[in-house]
């Protein structure tokens, strides 16, 4: 049985795969067959030695990044509720995260991950990197850039540009449009690697939210992230590193076979839609 969730309108299937032996291909083909119906990507609920859980997440190409706030704010409510428990951490393929249940969150219930360390980080390849932005470089175990802009991007430019940085990059990049909205609050657009562009990305907004506290001593205070897809919360704590409390929803949409037929839909994302509408004005 599969679930189909979403974290700020981030669409997911998500696959317990607890004492099952999958692997990273077959893991990688499902992915792919699933998500021509365009989902954003698969969770995998997979077993950790140390921790609750363990997320594998494929992105709808069949590639595997390193990790995914929206994703993890899925899963995350999916393993809590399986061990009764309001908080916990989940390990992913690079680091392992902190995750709590918030009961109240701007009138529907959320996951708060801490999400550490979040480095800015010089990238050799980013000085070569031509286009009329500046953009800073950063790490939430997968890679971002981050530029800044005054009015909407359209589609197309975003895509350009996002295919272009993917291309130039070696690793791959996921680029972030960030856009000031008021004190307190931007607008985050972003194209994903692996996916394309995406009504939201958690770790794009993490890092975005990094990148303006930076620029605006916006420290120790709860920054309100807009995006296709919603809204979340981000607070930027300076240590080391950076520290981020990321705060979001993480909506059951419905219940699925193996092969992606409809078993159930579920009544959530009714509230969601309330509050999504509430984040557009």
């Amino acid at each position: 049985m599969l679930l189909k969730m979403h974290g700020t309108e981030n669409v997911f299937y998500l696959y317990d795969v607890m004492g099952m032996d999958l692997d990273d291909k077959a893991m990688s083909e499902m992915t792919k067959d699933l998500c021509q119906d365009g989902s954003d990507g698969m969770l995998f609920v997979c077993d950790s030695e140390i921790h609750l859980a363990k997320m594998r997440i494929f992105n709808s190409d069949g590639s595997e990044p390193e990790m995914c706030g929206n994703g993890l704010r899925c899963l995350s409510r999916y393993v809590l509720e399986k061990f009764d428990c309001s908080e916990g951490v989940i390990e992913t393929l690079k680091a392992a995260y902190s995750v709590k249940h918030i009961e109240e969150f701007h009138g529907i219930s959320a996951i708060q991950i801490v999400l550490y360390p979040v480095k800015s980080l010089e990238h050799p390849q980013l000085k070569d990197f031509d286009t009329s932005y500046s953009f800073k470089h950063y790490t939430v175990s997968n890679p971002h850039i981050v530029g800044h802009i005054e009015d909407h991007m359209t589609k197309e430019d975003l895509t350009v540009l996002g295919e272009y940085a993917n291309n130039h990059f070696d690793e791959g990049m996921n680029v972030n449009m960030l856009r000031v909205i008021g004190p307190g609050k931007i607008y985050v657009q972003t194209f994903e690697r692996g996916v394309g562009i995406t009504k939201s990305c958690g770790t794009g907004m993490t890092s975005s939210s990094v990148d303006y506290a930076i620029k605006n001593d916006y420290f120790d205070k709860a920054i309100e992230v807009y995006n296709d897809g919603g809204m979340i919360e981000c607070q930027v704590i300076k240590e080391k590193d950076y520290k981020v409390l990321f705060t979001g929803n993480a909506t059951y949409m419905s219940k699925h076979d193996l092969k992606g037929n409809l078993l159930e839909s579920f009544d959530e994302d009714k509230a969601y839609k309330l509050f999504f509408n509430k984040t557009r004005i």
